[in-house]
């Protein structure tokens, strides 16, 4: 028991016994945590060499914007919308796309995606690729590596 109170106490003298100017140590600053989940692509139809993926991105502490993304499976990586207009899917790709605590980042079929090109032989259903995420934040860049299931047609 003797011991328990005894480093407390200490602690306490040598607060009290430090110097008045001495510097306050502060705590590490929390940037932005982010988390992903339902990452995939899509197995490439009839030999193509393009394909499609997605992944839902969440973030925490700060917001973020995903400003691009690679993965060695893939020559290229593109963000793309996808919206019906005049019942025709136009597809473009961005920039970006910005990620909150409010609006976790889905992108999927049907929808908001990234769309692959070049891709590799390993790209087959039941496989897995890696794919690097890189974001833009008001501290330091950041990159979130995903590892997407690859699905059949269908799945």
């Amino acid at each position: 028991m003797t011991r328990l109170f005894a480093l407390p106490a200490l602690a306490a003298f040598a607060v009290a016994c430090s110097p008045a100017d001495a510097p306050t140590p502060t705590a590490p600053e929390a940037g932005p945590v982010l988390s992903y989940t339902d990452a995939f692509v899509m197995e490439p139809i009839g030999g193509r060499d393009m394909t499609m993926g997605g992944v839902v991105v969440s973030v925490e502490g700060a917001d973020v914007r995903l400003t691009s993304a690679s993965s060695p499976a893939f020559g290229t990586i593109e963000l793309h919308t996808m919206a019906m207009t005049d019942g025709k899917m136009q597809m473009r790709q961005v920039d970006g796309f910005d990620v909150s605590e409010s609006e976790p980042l889905a992108l999927e079929r049907g929808g908001n995606h990234l769309m692959m090109f070049d891709v590799g032989e390993g790209v087959t259903s039941g496989e897995t690729v890696d794919i690097t995420l890189n974001f833009e934040t008001e501290g330091e860049p950041l990159t979130l590596v995903v590892e997407a299931d690859v699905r059949a047609v269908g799945e």
